[in-house]
């Protein structure tokens, strides 16, 4: 495994980091729309995410970014099992906090957020986290929210309870602004990957201007929201040494601005793969990557996104179908950079 140092963070990071929405189906309904799925039922997949993550720690791998609630809870109990906190470096962030802050006054702003950490700290089972990201600051903070949200976890930096502080966000340019704005983040987390490349635009240079750490997410999840860019390869796709999968990772670690890149990661299998994209040498097989896209785009990838509507893991046909009907949902392919 190689490492990367974040240097306002001082974290050495490994290259592949453990990101969220493991077990998609079995998350939150409103974010994976289908059956609820019981307390009971959930808890029966930790023997597995155990494995995982025991696997993944003995591999070098030491990010771990859990998402949805349900999964900050699954990692606490892993890592508190295995006796693993202190060798790794573990995210945490508060799912759209906008709602609780809305529904209270601007003198109790910052309790709020302080509460949304503690409960994040309890499903963790530890007494700090690495990296607290503000989650979506471009929709879910008004100014004087976002800025109370700062000074709530700056105290809590001061405890120790917040190691850094971070800032996760699907839009580069705002997140290039705010770390010009604001001198407190410390890393930023973004989509970045071969059709979404706007970061490199202004947010990459930002963040050397400023030593601020980069954590990439959605490495596969390219150009439709929510679906693998994999689901659109060519059965004949000549990829050379490395699996489709593999060479999007390889080809995001180009950018020497990154310091990790986030993937979810649901078997054994799915780790082993992962970790074999780091030990590949040679150079990335870029075209690979150009003909899933072109042909993700075309008219091949609009019947392969009917044939997915239609399939029955739920997580998937949901986002299928709201990729098949951008205008009534308000959805389209993820702009590119250009």
């Amino acid at each position: 495994m190689k490492y990367r140092t974040s240097e306002r963070t001082g974290l050495k990071i490994s290259e592949l980091g453990v990101g969220g929405h493991e077990y998609r189906p079995m998350l939150n309904s409103l974010q994976f729309p289908g059956e609820e799925v019981s307390e009971e039922e959930f808890s029966e997949t930790q023997p597995e995410r155990n494995e995982i993550i025991g696997r993944a720690v003995d591999a070098g791998i030491n990010y771990f970014d859990p998402t949805m609630r349900e999964e900050a809870k699954s990692l606490g109990e892993a890592l508190q099992s295995l006796d693993l906190r202190e060798e790794v470096h573990v995210a945490a962030e508060s799912i759209y906090p906008l709602g609780r802050l809305e529904e209270n006054s601007s003198s109790k702003w910052q309790n709020v957020v302080i509460d949304e950490v503690e409960e994040r700290l309890n499903l963790l089972q530890t007494d700090y986290v690495d990296v607290f990201n503000v989650h979506c600051p471009e929709s879910n903070y008004s100014r004087g929210r976002l800025e109370a949200t700062v000074e709530a976890l700056e105290k809590m930096e001061e405890e120790n309870k917040v190691r850094s502080i971070g800032a996760s966000s699907h839009e580069p340019s705002f997140l290039s602004e705010l770390i010009k704005k604001y001198d407190c983040f410390d890393s930023v987390m973004i989509p970045y990957n071969y059709h979404f490349q706007r970061a490199k635009e202004n947010l990459f240079p930002a963040c050397k201007a400023r030593n601020v750490g980069v954590v990439v997410m959605k490495p596969l999840s390219w150009p439709y929201y929510g679906l693998p860019f994999t689901l659109f390869s060519l059965n004949n796709l000549e990829t050379g040494q490395c699996t489709p999968a593999q060479t999007s990772k390889q080809w995001i670690l180009e950018s020497p601005e990154v310091s990790t890149v986030v993937v979810a990661i649901n078997s054994v299998k799915e780790l082993e793969e992962n970790m074999a994209a780091l030990e590949k040498e040679g150079e990335v097989n870029e075209k690979a990557l150009e003909k899933c896209l072109k042909f993700a785009l075309g008219p091949e990838g609009k019947e392969r996104l009917r044939e997915l509507a239609e399939r029955p893991e739920l997580d998937l046909r949901n986002y299928a179908r709201k990729a098949l009907n951008a205008e009534q949902y308000g959805w389209s392919v993820i702009p590119n950079s250009e």
